[in-house]
């Protein structure tokens, strides 16, 4: 039975197993004409393995790295590495060995590309002080019911005084720009008011939001960003629409649901008219 409250022993599936709160992703997905859904299941499996590596990197200890083309060998006809090692019988073979275990199979690449990233947070003053300092909580859920009853759910990356910190590997460019649009395409923006909300439903110290990026390259960037008020009003009111779609049972499920819907050009596509 879930409580309000912070609770520190549930795992990342058991947090998402729990789905009669309301999380952001949830929120998101209320959302349709503004967000597309998640990104591939390989791009997800990687996300929690980056934060795993960072956030709980004992937790590393649970799983097993394989090197596909290592452990294929040459193909017998060619001499050569197999197209596709991971597809041969002794790769499968060693995936169902290390599964039997219990272990979460990861390919050796991916587990180089989160440590790689985990070194260059440690690397970014700004960063390692949000991420390793000696105050901080990692991976806590908190449950809240707000004044109408609903009930929300958060799992802050990690909170320190003052802030909520949030992780994020992304393939955007680095700059202003790049990372404003991808807060926009991936809801940053609801999930900060979310996250937020939460906090202050529960009382918690926690009035500022930051942003942790590391760039998924060879050679990891790492920005720290934080969402200015403008956008985090965007947010609030974004997340305010999709409760409002998730509990009252007549609400439009998304723009043009119902009726129709007005097309109008905006400035950036309108012709230039002659003189």
């Amino acid at each position: 039975m879930i409580e309000p409250g912070l609770r520190h022993d549930l795992s990342n599936d058991e947090y998402h197993a729990i789905t009669d709160w309301f999380s952001s992703s949830q929120l998101k997905a209320a959302l349709p004409e503004h967000y597309k859904p998640g990104g591939s299941q390989e791009a997800l499996d990687f996300g929690t393995l980056f934060h795993t590596a960072v956030l709980e990197p004992d937790n590393l200890a649970g799983y097993v790295a394989l090197d596909a083309t290592a452990i294929a060998g040459n193909n017998p006809k060619t001499g050569k590495p197999y197209d596709a090692p991971h597809m041969t019988a002794k790769f499968k073979a060693a995936v169902a060995e290390a599964s039997e275990s219990g272990s979460t199979v990861v390919a050796q690449a991916d587990l180089d590309r989160a440590l790689r990233m985990s070194e260059a947070l440690r690397d970014h003053a700004t960063a390692a002080q949000l991420l390793f300092g000696p105050e901080g909580t990692n991976e806590e859920s908190a449950f809240a019911v707000d004044d109408d009853g609903v009930r929300h759910k958060a799992r802050f990356d990690r909170r320190i005084p003052g802030a909520i910190v949030d992780l994020k590997s992304t393939s955007a460019k680095p700059g202003r720009h790049s990372l404003t649009r991808a807060a926009i395409d991936y809801g940053y923006d609801v999930s900060a008011a979310h996250y937020l909300a939460v906090a202050d439903l529960l009382g918690l110290d926690a009035p500022a939001f930051a942003l942790v990026f590391v760039s998924k390259d060879d050679k990891p960037r790492v920005t720290v960003a934080e969402i200015d008020g403008t956008l985090l009003a965007r947010g609030a009111e974004l997340r305010r629409r999709a409760i409002e779609r998730l509990t009252t049972p007549d609400a439009p499920a998304y723009e043009g649901a119902t009726g129709f819907l007005t097309l109008t050009a905006p400035r950036w596509a309108e012709l230039e008219t002659s003189a």
